[in-house]
């Protein structure tokens, strides 16, 4: 008992820089912990951004339920193409890649995750200059890996998802009725 007596004073012998007594101090505080975080972690997970081959590509979530709809857009200096991706199959994985021949791709994972959904992966590949999708993630549950390697070329490298990595990793919050 004493060990928390004496916690307990040395936590109030902090010199904090801020005054309870006027809690003007104490909200702005609160405020900054409580709600920065959520801006910065909503705007991470609404969209997120990278280049591929000279393309800027745009990955959103859905915004509402009334549009259940990631979406991926390929901009550069002739194309402005948006590609559109049902949120039922609630995980979308993204990077740029290269095929076999050194093609700049844009390679996604588009999958579920319920019992019924495809193990292997539910693979779609956009070619990164023109927009032109090469491979639809049309098999939620059978899945394409197999076709995915051969449009690509080579052996798929796995998602990790870490910051690092250069992947946009994200996973639907809107609940379908």
């Amino acid at each position: 008992m004493s060990m928390t007596n004496s916690y307990h004073c040395y936590a109030f012998a902090i010199k904090l820089p801020f005054s309870f007594a006027n809690n003007h101090g104490a909200y702005a505080l609160l405020k900054a912990i409580f709600l920065l975080p959520l801006v910065a972690i909503s705007t991470h997970s609404y969209a997120s951004s990278f280049s591929c081959g000279g393309t800027q590509v745009t990955v959103s979530d859905a915004t509402s339920d009334k549009d259940p709809y990631f979406t991926v857009t390929l901009k550069n200096k002739t194309i402005h193409k948006t590609h559109k991706f049902e949120i039922q199959k609630d995980f979308m994985h993204i990077r740029c890649d290269e095929t076999s021949t050194g093609k700049p791709v844009v390679f996604i994972n588009h999958f579920c995750g319920g019992s019924g959904c495809a193990d292997l992966g539910n693979y779609g590949v956009i070619e990164a200059s023109s927009g032109a999708v090469l491979l639809e993630p049309n098999q939620p549950f059978k899945g394409n890996k197999e076709k995915a390697k051969e449009v690509m070329g080579k052996e798929l490298k796995k998602f990790t998802c870490k910051k690092e990595s250069g992947e946009v990793c994200m996973h639907s919050k809107i609940v379908l009725g």
